[in-house]
């Protein structure tokens, strides 16, 4: 495999939501959105028109989330704010974006070094953790591991375990979560409730580790369907590959056709041939890997209606997000910022990544200047940073 796209996914990989997704660009505070970019030798920001607004001088850098900013100098994390004054210091091994008043960090202590910070940089939950997982919602529970024999259990803010412990669990979505209760295979890797109760068991297999718009997607006979929150399959499995529900349409394929259907199974729109893989609808456009039997595929965007909105040209590209898309050509090493109608915003180098744990949800993605080996991985298994939840389709379409 061309290890280039793999490189290019690690550096701006999901930039957003939840699998069911959540984003982590800045969207409520400020004029507009800010974006991180690589400038010279160094991060900084830039606007939706391209121009600096807060000049490179970090190592690495994520998406402005609840008006903050994580970013990197002399080997640790901290926050600014908008007008790039740092207002958390600098001092963590790793952080992530803030996400419902909070923020998971590392401390870098050899044992425990996980917890939780408000936005004024006070501990919500201390360092307790050896792998933490953000919660769905303001009150939502943690997903954490205290000790390496433990297991994956969930906790309130105070650090108390209130469900499980689990031998591997994925976050909460949507009051469901998805658990493995025991080493074997099939009928103990399913659904509980926010109460800890085991849904009752369908006659399928779970195909993705969370709901997305109030459904997920199973497996039966190897044929893909959704099942939603009842427990009731609500498109009968039928396609031999699926992405989640997002603005309220799914990509799926069949017989190597994509389509977007509704949460009913109808067909809403037609996708052009040739079409290897697709990506839920973010920003109104779907990512796809197009030159399907080419050896050297290139990246473009259909809309809503299946309709080409930009068309493959690049060596590999993410989904859009506050009206932007990041996008690479790896002959000249370029990568670029381009908007909804393909025009480059902003063009620069092709920096090179640190490394990226990521735990299946663009919220809790580590974008640039990750730690390798960080205990923030999302599920726990036996040992931190041993298990890193599936990420969604951003790498299943390079491994096509």
């Amino acid at each position: 495999m061309n290890r280039q796209p793999f490189v290019f996914a690690i550096i701006f990989a999901l930039l957003v939501t939840a699998c069911g997704r959540q984003q982590t660009s800045e969207q409520a505070s400020g004029p507009g959105p800010l974006f991180p970019a690589p400038l010279g030798s160094a991060w900084g920001f830039i606007d939706n028109r391209g121009k600096i607004a807060i000049a490179p001088r970090f190592e690495g850098a994520l998406p402005f989330s609840e008006g903050l900013a994580a970013v990197k100098r002399e080997g640790r994390w901290g926050y600014i704010d908008r007008n790039g004054s740092e207002v958390i210091p600098i001092r963590y091994k790793a952080a992530q974006s803030f996400r419902n008043g909070v923020a998971i960090v590392d401390t870098g202590l050899p044992d425990h070094p996980i917890g939780l910070i408000d936005t004024s940089g006070s501990w919500v939950t201390p360092p307790l953790f050896r792998s933490l997982s953000a919660a769905d919602g303001p009150d939502g529970l943690l997903l954490g591991q205290k000790e390496p024999a433990q297991g994956s259990g969930f906790y309130d803010r105070s650090g108390n375990l209130v469900l499980g412990p689990y031998f591997l669990a994925f976050p909460f979505a949507q009051g469901r979560a998805r658990v493995k209760t025991g080493v074997r295979a099939g009928s103990d890797d399913w659904l509980i409730d926010a109460s800890g109760n085991l849904l009752p068991k369908k006659p399928v297999v779970l195909d993705a580790i969370r709901f997305s718009e109030g459904l997920i997607a199973i497996r039966r006979d190897r044929k893909l369907g959704y099942m939603n929150l009842d427990g009731n399959i609500a498109v009968a499995p039928q396609y031999d590959q699926g992405g989640a529900f997002a603005e309220g349409l799914a990509p799926v394929q069949s017989e190597g056709h994509w389509m977007f259907i509704d949460k009913t199974g109808a067909v809403a729109a037609e996708f052009p041939g040739g079409i290897a893989f697709a990506e839920p609808l973010s920003d109104g456009l779907s990512l796809v890997s197009a030159d399907r039997d080419q050896p050297e595929r290139k990246f473009g965007y259909v809309d809503r209606d299946g309709h080409w909105a930009i068309k493959p040209a690049w060596d590999d590209a993410e989904p859009f997000h506050d009206g932007l898309a990041y996008v690479g050509i790896w002959k000249g090493e370029k990568t670029a910022y381009i908007d909804h109608k393909g025009k480059i915003i902003w063009e620069g180098p092709n920096a090179q990544p640190w490394a990226l744990y990521a735990n299946g949800n663009q919220a809790e993605t580590f974008f640039y200047g990750a730690v390798k080996n960080s205990h923030m991985a999302g599920a726990a298994a036996a040992s931190p940073g041993s298990f890193v939840t599936p990420r969604p389709s951003s790498v299943r379409r390079r491994t096509l």
